[in-house]
């Protein structure tokens, strides 16, 4: 169903301590209940990702690369995925592109829950693609690359190329700059408003006679009246991405926004999540659902993200954070043909908490052109502002008869995954994505088609009407992703993992780790140099407003 930096890091740290201990959004993120999860760039040639009317953009004259009787061009790319990393070569859906778009892609994938510390020990050895997915300047990291000279500026291709400058708004584009106005980043849009549904089996719960819980007490009942009901069945488990973010919303009921947030002693003053004792009630919330056997046991250890939604689809959890309903629903029923899924309204927390959904910075990663491809750059972006104009339909929908039907409204609709043929599934989609303008990322019509090419569309108004409901109470991180503390790029990623990245990385699989323990162990992490990295951020970011990425 995506858009800080200090706190990003330390994420990325906890995700390669998980896997060292057995397991992994972006929100992105991701992803999200509306686009899938984490903001996620997995919206397959759906009508998701569509333009207000539901059709396909006008003729430009620019980005007419179809029918070009050069050579294709030809260059290397990388990027993460969402869905399954079962891309090949060579499918039906990469040679109509290629035919279209005069391309050859090298498509090289990496599962988005390694693809941080995968890439960047790609990038820091020199041995980048022409095109590369990273997090842009907000990240450290890729700022410092992108000082060095490594990524091509690309203001004059967005000034040739409109529709590749119009797909993005021009406030995005601003914050993508450096201080000499250069852009180099290309980024990823998401909605920032992405909420992650707690769904859940109302046939379960209807048969063991539990009320739809509006609490998280009225919750955690619900999760022992299952466990206790003799069912073999999981009573909680989580969507594709890490535990906590899976969480998001649910982490709103606690007071967290899982963010940077004003200080209790000085709201003129912004503080990282660990240091908000809502955040770590949330958190420590979830160990102790765990530990009674009422969240996935598998949650922290597995590495691959998709298990609960397996478990899900195939009947055996009686309660997801996170999830996609136009996928869980069809793939359900077909396990289950009795089943039905209903989602929790916003809960109200232990203290009287009104929850909400977190809010996101409307950008996951994105993507830099290596400037060793100078020589082919405007080839590229030639070829990015065909797949926005003339290679609209394409991107968006795919191919008629394989990826879409027209209805007898002439509008596309969305053949389901599971429905297609393997050379047309998502899988095989995903990998050869670029980018999608902002106007596509809320669209209520494509919504609407993508259920009833799901065969739910009598699903689709009960789905719109939560997502206002979660939508009305929106929680933000107060912190600005592109202001940088130079003490967090010298040392920030090392002192975390020196005292932190263990202690945080183990809270689902140490049931033994007390929150004392854990502010203790911070206090460490903020006296080797984090209280500095804090102090700077608060020095450097002038607004300390709540954002506002909708309006």
């Amino acid at each position: 169903m995506s858009l800080r930096r200090m706190n990003m890091d330390q994420q990325k740290t906890k995700k390669k301590q998980l896997m060292k201990a057995g397991l992994l959004s972006l929100v992105v993120i991701m992803l999200l209940s509306l686009f899938t999860g984490c903001t996620s760039n997995n919206n397959t040639s759906s009508s998701t990702e569509g333009s207000t009317n539901g059709e396909a953009a006008g003729d430009n004259e620019t980005g007419d690369t179809s029918g070009d009787s050069s050579e294709p061009l030809k260059f290397s790319y990388s990027r993460p995925t969402w869905g399954p990393a079962t891309y090949t070569k060579g499918g039906a859906y990469e040679k109509e592109l290629f035919k279209q778009g005069n391309v050859d892609i090298d498509v090289r994938i990496i599962p988005v829950v390694d693809y941080d510390a995968t890439i960047k020990t790609t990038a820091a050895g020199g041995n980048m693609p022409d095109v590369i997915w990273g997090w842009g300047p907000v990240d450290a990291f890729w700022k410092d690359l992108q000082d060095q000279g490594a990524f091509l500026k690309i203001n004059e291709y967005l000034d040739q190329y409109p529709a590749i400058k119009d797909a993005v708004p021009a406030g995005i584009w601003d914050k993508m700059a450096d201080d000499k106005g250069d852009i180099y980043f290309i980024p990823n849009l998401i909605y920032p408003v992405v909420p992650f549904f707690i769904n859940y089996r109302a046939d379960i719960f209807e048969e063991l006679g539990i009320a739809e819980p509006t609490s998280i007490a009225e919750l955690q009942s619900a999760l022992e009246k299952i466990k206790a009901s003799g069912k073999d069945i999981v009573p909680m488990t989580m969507g594709n991405t890490v535990p906590f973010w899976a969480g998001k919303d649910l982490a709103t009921a606690f007071g967290s926004g899982s963010g940077w947030a004003p200080s209790k002693d000085d709201p003129n003053k912004i503080v990282p999540p660990e240091m908000q004792e809502e955040h770590l009630n949330y958190k420590f919330w979830l160990q102790d659902m765990k530990k009674k056997g009422l969240f996935d046991e598998e949650a922290g250890v597995n590495p691959d993200a998709s298990f609960g939604e397996t478990k899900f689809k195939a009947g055996r959890a009686a309660v997801i954070l996170g999830g996609n309903l136009q996928s869980l629903y069809p793939e359900l029923k077909k396990s289950v043909p009795t089943a039905d899924i209903k989602t929790l309204s916003p809960l109200t927390g232990l203290n009287g908490e009104k929850g909400g959904t977190r809010v996101v910075f409307p950008q996951d990663r994105g993507f830099y052109v290596n400037v060793k491809f100078k020589d082919k750059a405007d080839q590229f972006f030639k070829f990015l502002n065909w797949s926005l104009t003339d290679g609209t339909e394409l991107r968006r929908y795919g191919i008629e008869g394989k990826m879409f039907t027209v209805n007898p409204e002439g509008k596309k609709v969305p053949i389901p995954d599971d429905e297609r043929e393997n050379d047309y599934k998502g899988a095989q989609i995903e990998p050869l994505k670029f980018i999608d303008p902002m106007s596509e990322k809320l669209d209520w019509e494509a919504q609407e088609l993508n259920f009833i090419g799901a065969g739910i569309q009598d699903k689709f108004e009960y789905y719109k009407g939560m997502f206002e409901k979660y939508a009305a109470n929106a929680y933000n991180d107060y912190k600005d992703p592109t202001v940088t503390s130079p003490t967090q790029a010298e040392i920030g990623p090392q002192i975390w993992e020196d005292y932190m990245a263990k202690v945080d990385g183990s809270i689902l699989t140490d049931m033994n780790l007390t929150k004392d323990a854990y502010k203790a162990a911070y206090q460490k992490y903020l006296d080797a140099g984090g209280q500095k990295i804090i102090d700077e951020i608060n020095e450097l970011q002038k607004n300390k407003s709540e954002p506002n990425y909708v309006d």
